[in-house]
């Protein structure tokens, strides 16, 4: 029997945000990517990797009622534009 391998991915799983599950799009490769012009979705912690889709980013600013949404929810990190 045949299996499939998922390309293009670690583990063979898509990226998901931390609070709602949504899949995120995999960073890293194309031709878009090489030239600087790729834009991905969502905010990716620089010490633990946690990510978080811009809409769950968005909600965690009205949460916090204007306080620093730019901290990871899991490590305090700094979160950061993917």
């Amino acid at each position: 029997m045949h299996s499939l391998t998922v390309i293009g991915s670690v583990g063979g799983t898509m990226p998901e945000c931390e609070r709602c599950g949504t899949h995120l799009e995999a960073t890293g490769g194309g031709l878009t990517d090489a030239l600087g012009l790729a834009s991905y979705d969502g905010y990716e912690c620089d010490r633990c990797g946690v990510l978080l889709c811009s809409d769950c980013y968005n909600k965690r600013t009205v949460e916090l009622a204007g306080a620093a949404p730019d901290r990871c929810p899991e490590c305090d990190g700094t979160l950061e534009k993917r």
